[in-house]
């Protein structure tokens, strides 16, 4: 990625649970905190992070809310910019349970600037998978910046090219010519190219042929098929 992520303390997940003298009630939901204690008007644009069995996903921002009647400061609130956000189409099947997802700001449902804080809820209401979270938690400023592509290179943006220009007319009228001329001005060796992609046509090739076939048993342990798993499919 093109831009740098944001500075920010992420703390551990913590386990909601209900409890009280004999039982203790497993919510299926956790919760991960996020502060910025060095970024001033801290801006996030994307929220890119890698799924581990996390069936939804909600996420809320804290700020201060505008002086009002002349008050130097505003109540502190919480609002949720992303609600219940599916990551699994099912929660009870492995599709999507370790895919890396990206969150901008057309998922958003306000644009997320002056905060103080972040609160990532992490749902999973199916009693198969016995650990969930999302890991490589990372917040970018802008997701603009993300997709923009590379620049151009100098020699095809230059204004002043009459060099090249006239460089360029004596190597098609004769191209037996000096190809180091052309070669220092940027443009690689056609013959080069060609042989570029041989190889890497040659090595595709192979990987196709290389490829297995056999699917990975993820549901089978020691060669047999758990009983408890196979009920929610």
């Amino acid at each position: 990625m093109g831009d740098r992520p944001l500075h920010c303390s992420i703390k551990n997940p913590i386990l909601l649970t209900v409890e009280d003298q004999k039982n203790v009630f497993h919510s299926g939901c956790k919760v991960i905190d996020v502060t910025f204690p060095n970024v001033s008007s801290p801006e996030v644009g994307e929220i890119c992070f890698k799924n581990y069995y996390t069936a939804y996903v909600s996420i809320r921002v804290k700020f201060k809310a505008a002086p009002e009647n002349g008050a130097e400061s505003g109540e502190i609130k919480w609002k949720t910019c992303v609600r219940r956000m599916r990551l699994m189409p099912s929660p009870h099947k492995e599709s999507g349970s370790q895919d890396y997802f990206a969150i901008s700001k057309k998922q958003f449902s306000f644009e997320i600037s002056n905060i103080s804080a972040m609160r990532i809820i992490l749902q999973q209401p199916s009693p198969v998978w016995k650990e969930f979270r999302i890991e490589d938690l990372r917040l970018y400023r802008s997701s603009e910046m993300l997709s923009k592509p590379p620049p151009l290179p100098a020699w095809l943006t230059e204004d002043s090219a009459n060099s090249t220009k006239h460089k360029l007319e004596i190597y098609y009228d004769d191209p037996d010519s000096d190809d180091q001329e052309v070669e220092d001005m940027g443009i690689p060796n056609l013959e080069s190219i060609s042989s570029s992609l041989q190889e890497l046509w040659g090595l595709s090739e192979e990987m196709a042929i290389n490829q297995s076939k056999t699917e990975i048993g993820r549901y089978e342990v020691d060669g047999c098929y758990e009983v408890n798993l196979l009920a929610y499919t």
